[in-house]
C-alpha cells in the first residue's frame, strides 16, 4: 500500500468529481490516508486473529479507535458535509455514558 499513491488519486477524484479546492482535496486525501497503517493492522488481524495475543489484539483495536474515528469524521465533513450522527443510540458522540441521565 502506498500512502502517496493513494492520497494523489483521492485528491485528484475528490477535485474532479465533487469538485471541491485543491485544499479540501488535500484534507480529504490526509484525513484518509493517515491511518493506513492502522487499517493494515486491523487487516492482518481480521486474516489471522489466532496470531495476536489477545493484549496485542487490546492494543491494536484501542490505537485504532483512537486513531480512525476522528479521521473519517474529518472526511466526511469536509467532502460530504455530513457531521457524526449517532446512528447506533450508544451515546457514540457525547463524552462519556453519563449524558443519558
Amino acid at each position: 500500500m502506498n500512502a502517496k499513491q493513494v492520497q494523489s488519486a483521492i485528491e485528484r477524484a475528490v477535485t474532479k468529481e465533487a469538485g471541491v479546492s485543491p485544499a479540501i482535496a488535500r484534507d480529504v486525501a490526509f484525513h484518509m490516508t493517515d491511518w493506513l497503517d492502522d487499517l493494515r493492522s486491523y487487516y492482518e488481524f481480521c486474516e489471522a486473529p489466532e496470531r495476536l495475543s489477545t493484549e496485542a489484539a487490546e492494543k491494536m483495536l484501542i490505537a485504532f479507535l483512537i486513531h480512525v474515528p476522528n479521521h473519517i469524521a474529518a472526511a466526511s465533513k469536509l467532502l460530504l458535509d455530513i457531521p457524526v450522527a449517532d446512528v447506533f443510540e450508544v451515546g457514540a458522540t457525547t463524552e462519556s455514558d453519563d449524558a443519558e441521565g
